[in-house]
């Protein structure tokens, strides 16, 4: 049912815009497709389900979702002319790092219609799409009085802890957990972020990625974690017995954003139109639980869920907003001490 009514508003849109021509009953063997590259796991179901299954089916194009998006990958691509990839979803420190490299697309206005979307997230060359957070989660059978972000760092609080496994986010973890004011935030005291991180660093059984974050809550190998809401709240769902909090929170953006030479640009395009409409960003939240970016598609959801966005003003005040243009101009070396750090 849910996904009839989201097919009857994409249609309704697409006839609106004078795309009429574009509706079909289903793919031909020549019909247009797009390659996407995310992240996999439950973010890439929840896309498949609210944006890839619906756009395919109103226009008859054909969505190909892929996994690996990330800023080295992208560099690669572009550099050596093998482009697979048409669009990407892109976190802001990889997004900043594929503009000043000239690795994209400017994004086609004419085409994608974002009015809905503030204006300092429709970008030359991405359009903002998701508002997400990492969050401190817990295991509730080991924590059932809950876990503040000191003590995640408190060594003689034990369990098994993961941290991401870039230093994006971990070091603003750390800080905001050592009484850092997340105003004075940046720039980031890497030094200071580290030493804390060493506290604790023997329980630290792994640097993970998202998806992989996610898999160990839910096999219960682990009991703390800094990760993505949307992950945690998929666990959750799934069966784990786990809790999350807003205090020393990170919210930040996720873009869309197309390829330098993509095989399939025009058709890139109309999908980043679809995707950024209310109708699909409400339904996208409504899978993984991530805020959307369109205020219109904000209305769209029911008053429970926007409450457990990192968008709403309570959970906001709890935490900080990701500076992008600090790792922009930093992330290289802070990624070589990093890395440096977490293989001693």
């Amino acid at each position: 049912m849910l996904l009839k009514k989201l097919l009857k508003s994409i249609s309704a849109f697409l006839v609106g815009a004078g795309a009429v021509s574009l509706l079909v009953s289903a793919p031909s063997a020549s019909a247009a497709e797009v390659v996407v590259a995310a992240y996999g796991g439950s973010f890439q179901n929840g896309q498949t389900k609210a944006l890839f299954a619906p756009y395919g089916a109103a226009t008859g194009t054909k969505i190909i979702g892929t996994t690996g998006t990330s800023y080295p990958k992208v560099k690669a691509m572009v550099r050596s002319g093998k482009i697979t990839w048409d669009v990407i979803s892109a976190e802001s420190p990889a997004f900043a790092n594929e503009v000043k490299d000239g690795l994209l697309e400017p994004i086609d206005y004419s085409v994608v219609k974002a009015d809905g979307i503030p204006t300092e997230l429709r970008a030359k060359y991405g359009v903002g799409y998701i508002q997400f957070s990492q969050n401190l989660a817990w295991s509730k059978d080991k924590f059932p009085q809950g876990l503040t972000p000191a003590q995640f760092f408190d060594p003689q609080v034990k369990g098994r802890r993961v941290l991401p496994s870039d230093p994006t986010y971990s070091l603003e973890f750390a800080l905001l957990a050592d009484g850092v004011k997340a105003a004075e935030l940046y720039p980031l005291d890497v030094e200071r972020g580290l030493k804390v991180i060493d506290r604790i660093k023997d329980q630290v059984i792994g640097y993970k990625g998202a998806s992989d974050i996610q898999a160990l809550i839910q096999q219960g190998e682990i009991d703390i974690a800094y990760v993505a809401n949307g992950r945690v709240n998929d666990a959750i769902k799934a069966g784990a017995k786990w809790a999350y909090g807003w205090d020393a929170s990170v919210s930040d953006i996720e873009y869309w954003a197309v390829l330098k030479g993509a095989p399939n640009t025009e058709e890139a395009m109309k999908f980043i139109n679809f995707a950024a409409q209310p109708e699909p960003q409400a339904e996208l939240t409504r899978q993984i639980g991530y805020a959307p970016t369109n205020v219109d598609a904000l209305k769209l959801l029911e008053p429970a869920m926007a409450k457990d966005l990192p968008s709403y003003p309570e959970n906001a005040k709890r935490g900080a907003v990701f500076n992008s243009q600090w790792w922009h101009d930093n992330y290289e070396s802070v990624k070589a001490r990093w890395v440096t750090y977490i293989m001693q």
